[in-house]
């Protein structure tokens, strides 16, 4: 299934009037996991996400994984609890990811209505120091961003030129806090960062691998696995359980550039162990 959904965007180039981003567009704003405001969300996205992946090498990882694991645990478990394992681990990892993203855009609407409320300075300031992608588009031209928010703002906007997020934020709109061309641009970045929060999906079998990973890791801890680089036997508990530090340590360091959802990862190991124990397995020492 992820192979053939990855597959269909080349479909473009061969059928009539569709075109290969067309076909990709698509597929990411139906099956992609977004947040239940958006206008994209859909009741099987829950579900679905996992078999959308954003490239090439993003499938290959996680299919690779499959391949490498996924034989070894459905002679164990069988296939019905194999199968219950992959879908389950995905699901919840995407649920648990969903949760948070849920807080997350809830803050921002609290925080963005205290600035439509009142159009101060310091509540626009408020507002995008405590949005991560701030980070990201701090360097950016206010009219800049946008545009590439298709957002459509109003002409005498312009007035306030291409400035930075940055000086915008913490300079320009200080220095005139009555200025109503400032207080309109506030309005559209507010508006902005809201939008591109609960319309950027999560895509991925990520969640689902790492379950895998996890429940191989906890079924056979001593078992030696060669790694590619380096060339190097490790015990997969010491593997998997570094895999696990790792991702611990990106999801609290919360890089505003990392767009991996390291929370359904954990989500998805979570739920695997929680599955071990109610089918009550035992590690093969």
């Amino acid at each position: 299934m992820n192979l053939v959904i990855f597959a269909l965007p080349f479909l473009g180039s061969i059928l009539p009037n569709l075109s290969p981003g067309y076909i990709e567009a698509f597929i990411f704003d139906s099956l992609a996991y977004h947040h239940p405001w958006s206008e994209k969300f859909q009741i099987f996205q829950p579900v679905t996400y996992m078999f959308v992946h954003s490239g090439f090498g993003h499938l290959f990882s996680n299919m690779f994984a499959l391949f490498i694991f996924g034989p070894m645990l459905e002679n164990v478990l069988g296939s019905k609890r194999f199968l219950a394992l992959y879908f389950f681990t995905g699901i919840f990892g995407g649920a648990l990811y969903g949760l948070v993203n849920f807080y997350e855009v809830y803050n921002i609407e609290l925080l963005g209505a205290e600035y439509m409320l009142n159009q101060t300075p310091e509540n626009f300031y408020n507002f995008v120091s405590n949005v991560p992608d701030y980070q990201l588009f701090q360097g950016e031209g206010v009219l800049s961003i946008l545009k590439y928010g298709n957002q459509n703002y109003l002409p005498y906007v312009s007035s306030v030129g291409n400035v930075s997020l940055y000086d915008f934020a913490e300079n320009t709109f200080f220095s005139a806090p009555a200025n109503t061309d400032y207080k309109q641009m506030g309005d559209l970045i507010v508006k902005f960062f809201h939008d591109r929060k609960i319309n950027t999906p999560m895509m991925g079998a990520s969640g689902a691998i790492f379950g895998i990973l996890f429940t191989f890791a906890f079924l056979f801890p001593n078992l030696k696995l060669m790694l590619l680089f380096p060339p190097i036997p490790i015990r997969a508990k010491y593997l998997v359980g570094a895999y696990i530090l790792y991702e611990t340590y990106e999801l609290l360091n919360q890089n505003p550039a990392d767009n991996v959802a390291h929370l359904a990862h954990l989500g998805g190991a979570l739920f695997a162990y929680i599955l071990m124990k109610k089918w009550k397995y035992q590690s093969y020492q």
